[in-house]
């Protein structure tokens, strides 16, 4: 059983479970309580043994859970989320004889659910993929994050560990599909700052749960465009992410007398801060490191700043690759996005650009998805970087300046099937044929009116 099939397994019995208790939770409400129970259990043996026990009162539970956390901040915010959903809606719903055993009995079975899935990568993104189908807002489709987390898994040098870095981590899915593609014998470190406190909870659960000789993880609950970078000195090697659309922003006006800002001299348009996250992930990506963004196509032809800022970009030669997605691939919008790829330090000059908008699609309910073939379509065609007629184009630098910094796709990228040519004797054949039947039809309806004479 490969992964994508054992997670869609591990995440039917998750809701398989939840179903079970669908009279005493809302549907939000047990996807959470489960995942609460599952970090516990895994998070500290000394959660797991206390949760086993099956005589405790849930109030003194509760407050030897306090106890273990001690002022492990991440822990204590589990246990009071727990203990919410469990005083605010299991204990209104249900008699006070069975509160205890309902209790006992949503332990048991999530202690099953964690002993039977042995692969915590398959655990923890049945979980996150069960708890997304419910709020899926803040986050990015898994085709994209497998697809982003391949174009950016590059060989790494030294014994250093990989740092790894999404300025807005939402529930965690770029960030873990990344670890799972880099050998688990490689060190990493990473990194995430998220704004939204449910999901950065979220997040930080499943960065705590990866954490082991090899993983080791910071994360910031905060805006990335204001806190700008809470992990010291050190940059990162690899930036992966999925920023919110064409958001406002109120930069501060300072901005321009520093950092790279100082350099473009523009800041970009408060109404959209598209590119205000490409800036923030330069800045602090390590030289010879990789950043993979998703941005609206807005940012490859809208002019003023904006194309101050790409002509910068290119100047610089950190643009490597613009790849054009299907549109409908996402949960919050239908309008097709791309793909930059940004690298530091290249040794080449020229830009590939890919057009997979017509690529293969599998429909789904509410949005479609890119397919496992689409995707090794692009990253192979990323690899091999090469011109591919109707799909791909290696641009010079010279062609770039002669579009004046225009990255649109279809500048570069011709897509159009012009119509299969017929000959003239094909033609005539096919008016030959045409008379015919109409001989034939003429013939017939004139057999048809003599009997109605």
């Amino acid at each position: 059983m490969d992964y994508s099939q054992s997670v869609g397994t591990a995440k039917r019995a998750i809701l398989s479970i939840s179903s079970q208790y669908r009279d005493l939770f809302d549907a939000n409400s047990i996807v959470t309580t489960l995942f609460d129970l599952v970090y516990l259990y895994e998070i500290n043996p000394a959660y797991a043994q206390l949760l086993k026990q099956k005589g405790m009162h849930i109030e003194a539970l509760n407050k030897q859970l306090h106890a273990i956390a001690k002022s492990d901040e991440t822990q204590l915010a589990v246990i009071e989320d727990l203990n919410e959903s469990i005083q605010q809606i299991l204990l209104l719903r249900i008699g006070k004889d069975k509160q205890l055993q309902a209790f006992n009995e949503i332990c048991e079975s999530t202690l099953r659910l964690v002993r039977q899935q042995s692969d915590r990568f398959v655990l923890l993104k049945a979980m996150q993929d069960a708890y997304v189908d419910l709020e899926s807002r803040l986050n990015t489709p898994d085709q994209i994050n497998v697809l982003m987390a391949q174009l950016a898994n590059l060989s790494f040098d030294g014994d250093e560990p990989v740092r790894i870095y999404d300025s807005t981590s939402g529930w965690g899915g770029s960030l873990l599909e990344m670890r799972r593609v880099i050998p688990n014998s490689r060190k990493v470190r990473l990194l995430g700052q998220e704004l939204n406190a449910k999901a950065y909870l979220f997040c930080e659960m499943v960065l705590g749960l990866l954490d082991d000789d090899n993983t080791s993880h910071a994360l910031s609950n905060g805006d990335a465009l204001v806190a700008d970078w809470p992990f010291g000195d050190s940059g990162a090697d690899v930036i992966i992410n999925d920023p919110p659309y064409s958001m406002r922003w109120n930069p501060d006006p300072n901005l321009l007398e520093r950092g790279i800002y100082h350099k473009i001299g523009v800041l970009p348009p408060k109404s959209r801060a598209d590119f205000a996250f490409v800036l923030h992930g330069l800045a602090h990506l390590n030289d010879n490191g990789t950043m993979v963004i998703q941005l609206p196509h807005g940012v490859l032809f809208r002019g003023s700043a904006e194309a101050k800022i790409r002509q910068y970009l290119l100047e610089r030669n950190y643009i490597e690759a613009v790849i054009g997605l299907p549109a409908n691939l996402q949960s919050t919008t239908s309008i097709p996005t791309m793909i930059l790829v940004l690298r530091k330090n290249r040794k080449r000059k020229d830009v590939l650009f890919i057009d997979a908008s017509d690529d293969e699609v599998k429909k789904a309910r509410s949005r479609d998805l890119l397919s496992t073939s689409a995707v090794n379509k692009i990253v192979e065609t990323y690899h091999k970087f090469v011109s591919i007629q109707r799909y791909a184009y290696v641009a010079t630098p010279k062609e770039i300046i002669e579009n004046d910094y225009n990255l649109n796709i279809p500048r570069y990228v011709d897509t159009y099937i012009p119509p299969k040519l017929i000959s003239v004797s094909e033609l005539e054949n096919k008016i030959v044929k045409i008379d015919q039947q109409l001989s034939t039809l003429e013939a017939d309806s004139r057999l048809i009116m003599m009997k109605y004479q």
